[in-house]
């Protein structure tokens, strides 16, 4: 590959920020943002705030609450959180 295909293909799909992993990984699962977050046992403001990266999930416990609800292996999600 060139560098030119490269640079095109990271401008079309740019990495994946942990908040838009967790979204589309609730959305997958066919689970809504209230849903989500009292299976985890938050809130739905905490989800919206994490969905759009305005605070970090920095605990093992939730980041494995989250995982569960999810359906995804932990090392799925705290290699995104990394």
């Amino acid at each position: 590959m060139t560098t030119a295909t490269l640079t095109r293909q990271a401008t079309v799909n740019p990495p994946a920020t942990f908040g838009q992993t967790v979204a589309r990984l609730r959305r997958r699962r066919g689970l809504s943002q209230v849903v989500c977050a009292q299976l985890v046992g938050r809130s739905e403001t905490w989800l919206a705030k994490v969905e759009h990266d305005r605070i970090p999930v920095d605990r093992l416990s939730v980041l494995r609450d989250l995982a569960r609800v999810l359906g995804v292996d932990l090392a799925v999600l705290i290699e995104v959180a990394a």
